[in-house]
């Protein structure tokens, strides 16, 4: 608990360096002008397309509990994929933290098998991820056509997208054809846990590719669902640009989104720091004034906190209940 606690305080340490340093550069007044400019409707349309954003996730998550025959409201799973959402945002790595917690009050708050909670997470997490890397790649390549430069930094881009890119891309050909991915590592695994762990991982390997059938009609769904969750936040980004007062079409603004995702692969909360100094990059090659890249990441990370706070006043009253029932039950 006391090296978590450092180290998330190192972090913070090291986002306000990069936070003072890029203020610094760009200029406070500048930033806070073009922050302050944003007019209301811009406000009200970024929102919604939150929103939206939150309810696809929500029902994505809920069609993977339905083919685990699992049938529970979107109503229900609201606090708990809120929850994780905010235990995500403002641990570091901001896309993942929260599978725990989901997990966790699956069980408890429906009694599901610690099976299903683990299987739909997961599942969940892999469309997620792989949208989240499609979006990536395909920005950072029509970023390089656009502006027909490859700076020497990319290959540090390159090299923090590429064994993700190669394990999803591993996990999806091994998953159709239906090949264990844990008998390729199982000699290694039975010595550094136990035979009776790595024949549980297993179990929970062949559920999951079942999942990834061509002839389960929730897989397609589910998709879908992702893809829809993908554009949703894609016109988000793109209406904040728009509100700023730049004028540019769906790649350019599909090249901004990349570096935007990149910024949550650094072990920053809320990609703080990390997100400023990539849109700054990708500014300055694309022709766009720095200022409006700092408005642009203050706005997106003020939108996404206000739920990711939601998350944590849930994830609150998820105890609370919690306390209550056991309570009662003494």
């Amino acid at each position: 608990m006391r090296k978590s606690v450092i180290y998330f305080l190192i972090t913070i340490f090291i986002s306000g360096i990069l936070i003072y340093f890029v203020f610094e550069k760009i200029g406070m007044r500048e930033i806070w002008e073009e922050f302050l400019s944003f007019p209301s409707l811009g406000i009200f349309l970024v929102s919604i397309l939150t929103l939206f954003f939150v309810l696809i996730g929500i029902w994505r998550w809920k069609i993977i509990l339905q083919y685990e025959k699992e049938n529970i409201s979107p109503k229900d799973l609201i606090p708990l994929w809120l929850a994780g959402f905010g235990i995500s945002y403002f641990t570091p790595f901001a896309i993942f933290g929260g599978e725990g917690t989901k997990i966790y009050y699956l069980k408890k708050n429906f009694s599901l098998p610690w099976k299903v909670g683990v299987i739909s997470v997961f599942i969940d997490k892999i469309f997620e991820v792989s949208i989240f890397f499609l979006i990536v790649i395909s920005g950072i390549i029509f970023f390089i056509l656009k502006t027909f430069t490859v700076p020497s930094r990319f290959w540090t881009i390159f090299l923090i997208i590429l064994f993700p890119a190669i394990a999803l891309l591993l996990f999806y050909v091994r998953a159709f054809k239906k090949q264990s991915i844990i008998k390729l590592f199982e000699k290694p695994l039975k010595g550094f846990i136990n035979e009776k762990a790595t024949n549980e991982i297993s179990y929970y390997e062949k559920e999951m590719f079942d999942f990834f059938k061509t002839s389960n009609k929730n897989m397609w769904k589910v998709l879908l669902l992702s893809f829809l969750k993908g554009v949703v936040n894609w016109l988000r980004s793109w209406a904040i640009l728009w509100f700023l007062g730049i004028r540019v079409n769906g790649i350019v603004t599909l090249s901004v989104m990349a570096f935007t995702n990149l910024s949550y692969l650094f072990p920053l909360p809320a990609a703080l720091g990390s997100h400023e100094a990539l849109q700054i990059f990708s500014f300055s090659l694309l022709g766009l004034p720095g200022e409006k890249a700092i408005a642009f990441t203050m706005i997106l990370r003020a939108v996404d906190v206000l739920v990711a706070i939601l998350g944590i006043l849930m994830l609150f009253r998820l105890g609370t209940k919690w306390v209550g029932k056991i309570k009662n039950k003494t």
